[in-house]
């Protein structure tokens, strides 16, 4: 069984981060748009593009899936109840490019993460797949 803690940065399925980028690109806009219609230093324009730069923050830095003692922890943005996921529950992991997929619970959860991340994080769900396999022969 895995005891040291891993963290990796995801990004929710492909309709899901094309709709919450959209509406942070939507600030990004509004910000410009106001620039260009005042013409001189304005604060609320500073302020549109400060808050652009902390959604974009937001989006990236909470978003992550912590695996520690057999339980995978998907946390969120908006929702402070994250999902967890005990290791026993998962029952087939799915890797393709950038894409980790699994269905656990009897849901199937999609993933967006680096390729390097994505086969990492498979590969460990994968070992403590084993791990659970081995001790129940035993």
């Amino acid at each position: 069984m895995i005891t040291q803690e891993r963290r990796f940065l995801y990004q929710p399925n492909p309709v899901s981060s094309i709709i919450c980028w959209s509406w942070t690109l939507m600030v990004l806009m509004l910000g410009a748009i106001f620039w260009l219609e005042v013409t001189h230093f304005n604060w609320w324009t500073l302020g549109l593009f400060a808050a652009f730069a902390l959604l974009c923050w937001i989006e990236v830095h909470y978003r992550n899936i912590t695996m520690a003692n057999g339980v995978l922890t998907v946390s969120t943005v908006l929702n402070h109840h994250h999902l967890v996921i005990p290791l026993t529950h998962v029952s087939s992991v799915h890797v393709s490019r950038y894409r980790l997929g699994l269905v656990a619970q009897g849901k199937i959860y999609q993933f967006l993460l680096p390729r390097n991340s994505a086969i990492e994080l498979a590969g460990l769900i994968q070992a403590a797949m084993l791990d659970v396999v081995k001790e129940e022969r035993h």
